[in-house]
C-alpha cells in the first residue's frame, strides 16, 4: 500500500506539474521497447515506495532489538553512521534532480559534502549539549565545549570541511563572475584549505583544552540498600571547581552525565552516585593499527569534562586504589589530605553533595 501510494503520488504530482516533459523515457534492454514517462515516474515511484515501506516495517518487527543494538554504539559511532546515512540519502534524491537535468553536478557534489558534516556535527552537539541551560544557544555551547573536549578530531575535520567549503564556492564564484572559471582551481584550494584548518582547529583545541589533576578519589563505598556505588572526590585545589553540566568518563570510555548542579570550593568533597557498570580499574586495551599505531580503547583513570574546557584525570588515594585493587602507581597519591595540605596552607570545611552519574553513553 505504501510503494502504490507513493506511486500514484508522485505521478500526480509530475503531471499537474508539468514535469512530464522532462522526464526521459526508458528503453528496455532486452526486448527494446520504451516506457514513456509517465510509466517511468510511476515505476519509480513504486520502487522508492517499496524500499521505504519494507524498511519501515523491518523496523516495526524489529523495533527493539534495533533500538538495543543502536545504543551500544559510541556517540561517535552513531554520528559516523548518521553522516553516511545523511550523504547517501542526499545523494540518491539530489541525483535524481541531475538525471532529469534540473540541477548541475556541482550541487550534487556540494550537497552531499555538506551534508556528511551537518548530520555528523548535529548528532555530537544533540547527545551533549545542556539539559538545564536558560537558552538554546547556551546549551549548543555547553555542547560544543564538551565536543571539543571529547572529539577534537572529529569536530576539526567538520569545521575545517565547512570553511573549505564555503571558500571553494567562494572562489568559483569568483572566477565565474570574471568568466575565468576552471573547474579545478576552487577544489585544489578547498582541498588545501581543509588541511590548513583542520590542523590549525585541532591545534588551537588542544591549546584551549586545559588537563588538571586538582580532583582526587578520596573514598569509594557501596551502600546496602541500594545496587549502586558511591564515589567520593575532593577538590585538593585552591580555587572552586564548576562541576554543572560536567561529564564523567569512566576507564572503559563510557561517557556518564551526573544529575548534580554544584560547585566543589577548595577543600570540599563532593559524593555521587555511580552506577555499577562504571568501570575505576585501568584499562590499557587497544587496537594495533598499521605503522605501529594503538587506538587506545581504555584509560588509566576516570576523566571528567566541564563545560569551561577543564579535563580533570581523578587521582587516586591510597585506600580508596587498595579497595578496588589497583595495580597501577600512575595517578595514585600518598593521601587525599597530604596532597591537600602540600597544594595549599588552608582549606574550608568538606561538605558533601549527592549527585547521581545517570546512564552510560559508550565512547570511542
Amino acid at each position: 500500500m505504501i510503494a502504490l501510494g507513493v506511486a500514484l503520488t508522485a505521478t500526480v504530482v509530475v503531471w499537474s506539474a508539468g514535469w512530464l516533459e522532462s522526464v526521459p523515457a526508458v528503453t528496455l534492454p532486452v526486448t527494446g521497447s520504451e516506457i514513456d514517462a509517465s510509466r517511468v515516474v510511476f515505476i519509480s515511484g513504486f520502487l522508492v515506495g517499496l524500499f521505504v515501506g519494507g524498511c519501515y516495517l523491518l523496523y516495526r518487527t524489529k523495533r527493539e532489538a534495533i533500538r538495543q543494538r543502536w545504543e551500544q554504539y559510541s556517540t561517535w559511532a552513531k554520528a559516523m553512521i548518521s553522516g553516511w546515512v545523511a550523504a547517501l540519502s542526499v545523494a540518491l534524491v539530489l541525483s535524481v534532480g541531475y538525471v532529469l537535468d534540473w540541477l548541475t553536478v556541482t550541487t550534487l557534489l556540494v550537497g552531499v559534502l555538506l551534508s556528511w558534516p551537518l548530520a555528523v556535527g548535529t548528532v555530537l552537539l544533540g547527545y551533549r549539549k545542556s539539559t538545564r541551560a536558560s537558552s538554546t544557544l547556551e546549551s549548543i555551547k555547553i555542547g560544543y565545549v564538551l565536543t571539543r573536549g571529547l572529539e577534537s578530531r572529529t569536530l576539526s575535520m567538520i569545521v575545517g570541511l565547512l570553511v573549505a567549503i564555503g571558500s571553494g564556492l567562494a572562489i568559483g564564484g569568483l572566477t565565474w563572475y570574471f568568466d575565468r572559471y576552471v573547474w579545478w582551481i576552487p577544489v585544489v584550494f578547498a582541498g588545501l584549505l581543509w588541511g590548513v584548518v583542520t590542523l590549525w582547529v585541532y591545534n588551537r583545541h588542544e591549546r584551549r583544552t586545559t588537563e588538571r589533576t586538582d580532583l582526587v578519589i578520596a573514598a569509594i563505598s557501596t551502600p546496602e540498600s541500594r545496587d549502586v556505588r558511591e564515589l567520593t572526590v575532593r577538590n585538593v585545589s585552591g580555587r572552586p571547581i564548576e562541576l554543572s553540566e560536567a561529564l564523567i568518563r569512566d576507564t572503559d570510555l563510557d561517557l556518564y552525565r551526573p544529575g548534580v548542579d554544584t560547585t566543589l570550593r577548595p577543600g570540599e568533597e563532593g559524593t555521587f552516585e555511580i552506577e555499577q557498570s562504571f568501570s575505576l580499574e585501568p584499562n590499557d586495551d587497544a587496537i594495533r593499527l598499521p605503522l605501529g599505531y594503538n587506538l587506545k580503547r581504555g584509560g588509566e583513570t576516570p576523566a571528567v569534562f566541564t563545560k569551561t574546557g577543564e579535563v580533570y584525570f581523578l587521582q587516586w588515594a591510597a585506600q580508596p586504589a587498595a579497595t578496588i585493587g589497583r595495580d597501577s602507581s600512575k595517578h595514585v597519591v600518598d593521601s587525599a589530605d597530604q596532597r591537600r595540605d602540600e597544594r595549599h596552607s588552608s582549606a574550608e570545611t568538606s561538605e558533601s553533595v549527592i549527585g547521581s552519574a545517570g546512564n552510560p553513553t559508550p565512547q570511542d
